[in-house]
């Protein structure tokens, strides 16, 4: 499964969220943006930082991971930004839900 977010602004918005009985495994992750910054992802406790990345303005990553599983049976992915911008920030992830 392949999901796409915009984040237009300083916001934590949702990247995932799973069936509530199964939980979700990003197997590939890629971000642009157009404003330099940081984004940050979390499981859905909001605690569980498991990736956060510096880019500068105009740039893109592709981190290669192989599977990153969250542990919250029904519980979302979700990225934070700190820099604003109208759809400042792309994110795209792949992977599947298991449960």
């Amino acid at each position: 499964t392949a999901k796409s977010v915009v984040i237009s602004g300083p916001d934590t918005v949702t990247v995932w969220a799973p069936i509530s009985t199964k939980h979700v495994v990003l197997t590939a992750l890629s971000v642009s943006t157009n404003y330099a910054g940081t984004i940050a992802f979390y499981f859905d406790n909001g605690n569980d930082k498991f990736a956060e990345f510096l880019l500068g303005a105009s740039s893109s990553i592709s981190p290669l991971i192989e599977a990153i599983e969250s542990t919250v049976v029904g519980g979302r992915i979700f990225a934070r930004v700190g820099t604003s911008g109208t759809d400042g920030w792309r994110v795209n992830v792949t992977g599947f839900e298991l449960g």
